[in-house]
């Protein structure tokens, strides 16, 4: 059973490169949330006769707004393409782990499913875990995906801001989901090393 355990340790270290990629697409969402978010409150101003009633090429400096506008929303979308990619990918390692365990033979023992190695997690724990941080990225992307989508030209500040803060605060996400394991395993690693040198 402990050499599935180190097995599931390969993928875990999979889905901390997984995590890496969703937060880096995480970040370029929300910097290009903020861009569009400044084009779409430029729009009333922009449209407003009071203010800009007698300025030359208006027209033009709305349709250039719009145009930036698109180009913004085109690469959020992509973002987003990305953000699915990595959902696609903790869903194949979570996966790929339960099916670990389904053609293993003889089949592991409920007693034998639950046991740990030293500090290891169980073989339980460890499709568990995939399988957890697989549900939270599909469910947080289903989120920003409805937010993105909802975005438009006409969207008021409120809603701009709220759907920010969702977006940054990603509440389906807690900030150390994944890393425990990750940690510890990296710890075991140091001692080994400090031991050697002795």
């Amino acid at each position: 059973m402990e050499r599935l355990v180190k097995k599931y340790e390969q993928r875990y270290k999979r889905a901390n490169e997984c995590l890496a990629r969703w937060n880096t697409s995480q970040a370029k969402l929300l910097g290009l949330f903020s861009n569009a978010a400044a084009v779409i409150q430029r729009f009333p101003l922009l449209l407003s006769r009071d203010c800009f009633e007698e300025l030359e090429g208006r027209d033009d400096l709305v349709g250039k707004q719009a145009e930036s506008l698109e180009k913004i929303l085109s690469i959020m979308r992509e973002t987003l393409l990305d953000l699915e990619d990595v959902c696609k990918d903790f869903e194949k390692l979570w996966r790929d782990a339960a099916n670990l365990l389904k053609n293993e033979k003889p089949k592991p023992t409920r007693q034998q499913l639950q046991q740990r190695f030293g500090s290891r997690p169980s073989l339980e724990d460890c499709v568990s875990g995939l399988k957890e941080l697989y549900a939270m990225h599909r469910d947080e992307y289903a989120l920003k995906a409805d937010i993105i989508s909802s975005l438009t030209y006409d969207t008021k500040a409120n809603d701009i801001a709220a759907m920010q803060t969702v977006l940054a605060d990603q509440p389906n996400l807690p900030p150390d989901e994944g890393t425990f394991f990750f940690i510890k395993t990296q710890q075991e690693k140091n001692e080994k090393k400090k031991k050697q040198k002795l």
